[in-house]
């Protein structure tokens, strides 16, 4: 027969106190397995976070392949449309063409003051502002994950800049609308015919419905800021 555990033990190595008299107060069994719980739900987040990390470490190189051949084909394009003018200059001189001569020096001299604007910096702050935009990129790894996956994708389609971003957007909207939806319309949909709203199934994974100890595990959490309600009621284990 196996030994029993001795939780008060433990619980006293892990820091409970046994004279504490406090609001939160909790038993010795209670105390080393909201610790256990808490540490499985530490090591998942650190687990998904080292994940997202080498997704945008890696989306991050291909970035940045990308848009150093986007600079090399927009300096080539510039070169080329630098060595047209230069033609029509010497027509212009040949032909004693002052105000042609005139209009095509002021064009080369604006393509060659002209900045690039594909450069890393330029894309940085592009991504910056998008990210800030758009809060689920952070937010839902469900969206962010699939982001990662068009990004070649729509790079490959042809799409630059400020357009990249936008049409990879629209694509994660189009492909989640659920994410998306209008969360009033969604509470209207929710009241039952008669103006009765919904009280839903009291047994559902919600805030509401964790015991005590783990909303106050919950509150821990969510008071430094390591995750929102939101996360902990997804990652809590409940009993079946």
């Amino acid at each position: 027969m196996s030994e029993e555990r001795d939780y008060e033990a433990e619980a006293v190595e892990q820091g409970w106190n046994a004279d504490f008299d406090g609001p939160n107060k909790t038993d010795a069994k209670t105390f080393v397995e909201r610790g256990e719980q808490i540490a499985g739900i530490l090591k998942s987040k650190n687990k998904k976070l080292e994940d997202r990390l080498h997704k945008l470490e890696a989306a991050n190189v291909q970035f940045g392949e990308y848009h150093k051949q986007t600079l090399e084909t927009q300096k080539k394009k510039t070169a080329e449309q630098v060595e047209a003018l230069e033609e029509q200059l010497a027509q212009a001189i040949t032909d004693g063409d002052g105000q042609a001569y005139n209009l095509h020096r002021k064009q080369i001299d604006n393509l060659k003051a002209e900045p690039v604007t594909t450069d890393q910096n330029a894309y940085a702050q592009m991504a910056q502002d998008w990210v800030s935009e758009n809060k689920w990129y952070n937010d839902n790894p469900k969206l962010a994950t699939f982001a990662d996956g068009l990004s070649e994708r729509v790079a490959g389609s042809g799409f630059s800049g400020q357009a990249y971003f936008s049409e990879l957007t629209r694509q994660v909207k189009e492909a989640f609308p659920e994410d998306f939806a209008n969360p009033k319309k969604t509470a209207a949909n929710a009241v039952e015919p008669g103006g009765q709203v919904s009280t839903g199934n009291s047994k559902a994974k919600t805030y509401d419905n964790l015991p005590d100890d783990a909303k106050i595990a919950c509150n821990d959490f969510v008071t430094t800021g390591f995750m929102t309600q939101e996360d902990y009621v997804k990652q809590y284990e409940w009993e079946q």
